[in-house]
């Protein structure tokens, strides 16, 4: 049966975190800001729509944010949310820099797992969340991926037909324009749930992200 947040980023965020649970980490906090529940209820809105119309376009969102903000946070949800609810979904997140990935974005979907009341359905290494299911491990996973302009196989190869593809990126603007291009060329599959949200401070004057 569909997992009951399928397509409704927001309702998980709300229901798979101690939100003002006495002893955690969250007991002074009762939920995502205004601006990121905006933006998880668009995802889950547009998700909607396009069920009905047979996906036939990937999701594009570009989001515009400073420093100290809550975006890797958002990030984390997204990326966990579209694990958790849907069986063999695929997922990349990848930043500016591999230490940017390392120290700042990766730890986010870290500590966020360990808050998640399903992590028990995954197993979390150091650069993917896999499912326990050992059939699956290849197949139901999310990655962390640094990227280079002359080795972009690993955006080529998102391909996931008639599931779920996520694609994140932190700090967008400084992500080469390489990387970009191969990125949209692979998420063009039929039938396929494709959301494709980048982040980045709108410092630069040209480029993909602005």
């Amino acid at each position: 049966s569909p997992a009951p947040c399928l397509r409704d980023p927001l309702g998980f965020v709300n229901a798979a975190f101690p939100w003002g649970g006495e002893g955690t980490a969250l007991e002074n906090e009762s939920g995502p800001r205004e601006w990121q529940a905006d933006i998880l209820a668009e995802i889950g809105e547009r998700l909607r729509s396009d069920a009905a119309t047979g996906f036939g376009e990937a999701i594009r969102l570009a989001v515009a944010s400073g420093h100290g903000v809550g975006k890797s946070a958002l990030m984390a949800w997204i990326k966990l949310w579209a694990l958790a609810t849907f069986e063999d979904a695929m997922t990349v997140i990848t930043a500016n820099t591999e230490q940017q990935l390392r120290t700042k974005t990766w730890p986010q979907v870290v500590k966020w797992f360990n808050l998640m009341n399903c992590r028990h359905w995954f197993t979390l290494g150091e650069t993917a969340i896999v499912s326990r299911e050992k059939s699956r491990q290849k197949t139901w996973r999310g990655d962390r991926v640094t990227w280079s302009a002359h080795n972009t196989e690993a955006f080529a190869g998102l391909h996931n037909l008639r599931k779920r593809i996520v694609l994140l990126f932190d700090e967008a603007s400084a992500i080469d324009d390489a990387v970009w291009e191969v990125a949209e060329g692979a998420l063009t599959d039929e039938g396929t749930e494709i959301i494709w949200v980048v982040f980045g401070n709108p410092t630069q004057s040209g480029g993909r992200f602005r």
